[in-house]
């Protein structure tokens, strides 16, 4: 029998657990992409403050997220806690969304996290970067 998913707006403690999941997924995937650049440069390091280096951090931090929304809305650690990012028609976002809401959700928890505690004051339950990117981080209904 085919059962229904009735969908919610993600609450606050599962989006906390996901983003400390999420980076320390995204932290591997710098460590091997840092990994891989100390072998192509003979086992010279690169320095941290090196631009293109920083540009190469910033494209794996984008892909993982930005990527990830777009092509299934999910992270690895929203497909753990059963949640999803999607537009506000219900669709997956798409690339460009997906990569406003990166940008923006960088600013909401970078920013001491507030963007982040706008969900437990908004109506429905979404935080800042979710507002102002139009997508909504949702959760299986159980």
């Amino acid at each position: 029998m085919l059962r229904m998913r009735t969908l919610e707006s993600a609450r606050w403690w599962k989006r906390l657990l996901a983003i400390v999941y999420d980076t320390l997924i995204l932290a591997g995937l710098l460590m091997v992409v840092g990994f891989a650049v100390l072998l192509a440069n003979g086992g010279k390091a690169v320095p941290p403050s090196t631009l293109w280096y920083q540009l190469l951090l910033l494209l794996v931090s984008w892909a993982y997220f930005a990527l990830s929304w777009w092509r299934g809305g999910q992270t690895v650690a929203a497909r753990a806690w059963k949640m999803e990012v999607r537009d506000l028609e219900g669709n997956y976002p798409s690339l460009a969304r997906a990569s406003l809401r990166a940008l923006l959700a960088v600013l909401s928890v970078g920013l001491g996290g507030l963007g982040l505690l706008w969900c437990l004051i908004d109506p429905e339950g979404q935080s800042a970067h979710d507002r102002l990117s139009r997508t909504q981080l949702l959760q299986e209904r159980h």
